[in-house]
């Protein structure tokens, strides 16, 4: 009885889920006709007006602008573009520091539940991400030519294509995705603090939910005291790191050597989805990547900065998950840590370390912007790093987010869960679907719109799929 109603319950949170990803694409596509007049209006994305003058509807170049100003020369000045301060190696940081080391801890059981399909899947999700990547940065290029000085990128490419309905999309999409990866990042810290601690003080009574707390205070320190002239600082030790610890633990994986009672694990649909949502997870980070552009001296050179940020992800992911597969098959833990011998104990103490600090590194990059969002909401003024304001906004930000991990403890689970959700629709969807109505008509229009919907029906379809297998493990898992 137990058993069927957890399946009732899971195909209920499954079908619902389908359903409400299926009714914001609805609203998403009835808004198309509004786009276009309710894009010339003002938003908190786009508090600017237009500097050129959109072709009409219906023009043989849909989707380009002009070259005749709305307002003067000397009014034009104060919305030029300001340039920012990173090049497309400092930017490639970013993204890489985004994601990766969750990803490094979590690909090895996602390729041992895949098989060597899951390299092919890995593989797949690169070239999808990366076109995507493509694609919103052309849709952000276009929609900053109109509106110079937008402060939310990806919402104001939202709100140039569909309107409100876009804008609030995005914005939700975004939200979840950076606090589910600040979640994931707390609870691999809070692991690696309890690991260390059962390792120094000999004992295995060490509370998980405890250390959970502990790196929560820690995230708030850094987050209320990080400043802004740092943070590629803290993108370059959090690749640095990324790529350090992820030497040490294949390091640890050959000295501990293959399993004894050593099976390949007997891979199931379930289990190929769960993968599908950790590698969705490890290589996304779409979210915040318009942001990335926005901070560029150049920003016409982010597709650069994002080729290269996955060519370093596969080439530390790759190697790690396969030596995960091949020395412990079904035994792979979520957290490949956990299967490194234990009398390797200074290997494991120094692993241990440089993943909790690169997890709170990785922590403050994602929670940053929606911490930042939230104090212009209730108008912190984000300069004064003492204000009362931003440190209460800070503090239950962070709150929150630990209230999260104290419900769900697992992040292998987040990571499926959030990956299958708003990754998948933020990767492969709303992309796609903005470039559909912001794309440029010329030689290459009806092949790039073509593709354009393979990818939302790739994206759909292995979302709900993948979704309710992470709520089915879910609900199993808890």
């Amino acid at each position: 009885a137990v058993v069927s109603t957890q399946s009732t319950g899971t195909l209920a949170a499954g079908a619902g889920c389908s359903f409400l990803t299926c009714f914001v694409h609805f609203l998403l596509m009835t808004a198309e006709l509004k786009g276009a007049k309710q894009a010339a209006r003002p938003s908190a994305a786009c508090p600017l007006p237009r500097i050129y003058s959109p072709v009409p509807e219906g023009g043989d170049t849909e989707g380009e602008y002009e070259s005749i100003p709305l307002i003067s020369a000397e009014d034009r000045g104060k919305y030029e573009v300001g340039t920012g301060s990173f090049g497309m190696f400092g930017t490639a940081l970013f993204i890489v520091g985004e994601m990766t080391g969750s990803g490094i801890l979590g690909v090895p059981q996602a390729l041992a539940h895949s098989g060597y399909t899951g390299i092919l899947l890995m593989l797949i999700c690169v070239a999808v991400a990366s076109y995507t990547g493509l694609t919103l940065s052309r849709n952000w290029m276009h929609v900053r030519d109109q509106y110079p000085e937008c402060s939310k990128p990806y919402q104001s490419i939202g709100y140039t294509a569909y309107g409100k309905a876009g804008e609030v999309a995005v914005q939700i999409c975004a939200t979840v995705t950076l606090c589910g990866g600040c979640c994931a990042y707390i609870l691999i810290a809070a692991q690696c603090l309890a690991k260390f601690l059962c390792t120094e003080l000999e004992t295995d009574s060490i509370n998980y939910r405890e250390c959970v707390l502990i790196m929560g205070a820690v995230f708030s320190i850094v987050l209320i005291f990080g400043a802004r002239s740092e943070s590629l600082l803290v993108a370059f030790f959090a690749t640095t790191l990324s790529a350090f610890f992820s030497f040490l633990i294949i390091y640890g994986i050959i000295r501990t050597g293959k399993a004894k009672d050593y099976h390949p694990f007997q891979i199931t649909a379930k289990s190929w989805f769960l993968s599908f949502g950790k590698f969705l997870f490890a290589f996304g980070g779409h979210s915040a990547f318009p942001n990335f552009q926005k901070e560029m001296k150049k920003p016409r050179n982010f597709p650069g900065s994002v080729l290269l940020a996955f060519l370093v992800k596969l080439v530390l992911y790759i190697p790690l998950g396969v030596l995960g597969m091949l020395y412990f098959g079904d035994k792979t833990q979520p957290n490949i840590l956990s299967d490194i011998s234990q009398d390797l104990q200074v290997l494991n103490v120094c692993i241990l370390l440089l993943v909790a600090i690169q997890a709170i590194m990785s922590a403050t990059i994602l929670g940053s912007p929606v911490a930042v969002m939230i104090e212009g909401v209730v108008g912190a003024k984000s300069s004064k790093v003492m204000s009362s304001k931003r440190i209460a906004v800070r503090v239950l930000f962070v709150a929150g987010v630990v209230v999260i991990c104290e419900a769900i403890p697992r992040f292998d689970l987040i990571m499926a869960l959030i990956g299958g959700t708003t990754i998948n629709t933020a990767v492969f969807i709303l992309p796609s679907l903005f470039h559909i109505k912001l794309a440029k008509r010329d030689q290459w229009h009806t092949f790039k719109i073509v593709l354009d919907m393979l990818t939302m029906a790739f994206g759909g379809i292995a979302g709900c799929v993948c979704t309710y297998a992470a709520l089915a493990n879910l609900s199993k898992g808890l």
